[in-house]
């Protein structure tokens, strides 16, 4: 009955924003709105969010490491970087447009994140209105895994703590999703 009860929740899933950091990645890649296409007219930013954050984690899961733990400060430092690349149109880990917000961690202490030791990923991707959320996440998550450096990032294992967001730019007739992950490893106790 249990089973049941919970492929009937999921098949008609409405999620709160912080359940999608509370369940695991498969449970996650269940949901039905993390399945439909995006109205890119309307996109909900924190699903996507999560998305990439999930599919994160799923390559850690890939390597045998420790899942890392949502940060909502690095989140919205995330956000914040990945919504100025779109106002300023930029693409680069400084934002020379902003001099309290110049680099990454910078940002994070300025949404309250104090770390001793800490890193960031951008990357940007072109979409159509074919692309699920998952599809988009996956598709960014795959970007950074086929690059060297960025790929440090993901499977390290001196961050324990991650924050992921993005800006949306329609560019021609694509979508233009700027994507941010944020790292912490272990916090500065606050004095």
């Amino acid at each position: 009955m249990l089973a049941f009860i919970s492929f009937f929740a999921s098949f008609f899933s409405v999620v709160e924003p912080t359940t999608y950091y509370q369940i695991d990645y498969k449970s996650f890649y269940q949901l039905s709105e993390v399945n439909k296409k995006i109205d890119w007219s309307n996109p909900n930013i924190t699903l996507l969010e999560a998305a990439v954050f999930q599919c994160t984690n799923a390559q850690r899961v890939k390597f045998k490491l420790p899942l890392y733990s949502y940060a909502l400060d690095l989140n919205k430092a995330a956000t914040y970087h990945s919504n100025s690349m779109v106002k300023y149109n930029f693409f680069s880990h400084v934002n020379a447009y902003e001099k309290n917000m110049k680099a990454f961690y910078q940002r994070m202490n300025f949404f309250g994140g104090s770390f001793n030791g800490c890193g960031e990923n951008i990357a940007y991707a072109e979409f159509d209105n074919s692309y699920s959320y998952l599809e988009v996440a996956t598709d960014i998550v795959d970007l950074w895994m086929n690059s060297e450096g960025h790929r440090v990032h993901v499977l390290s294992t001196v961050y324990k703590e991650l924050g992921c967001g993005v800006g949306i730019k329609k560019v021609n007739n694509f979508y233009r999703v700027y994507a941010t992950q944020d790292f912490g490893g272990k916090r500065n106790s606050k004095s």
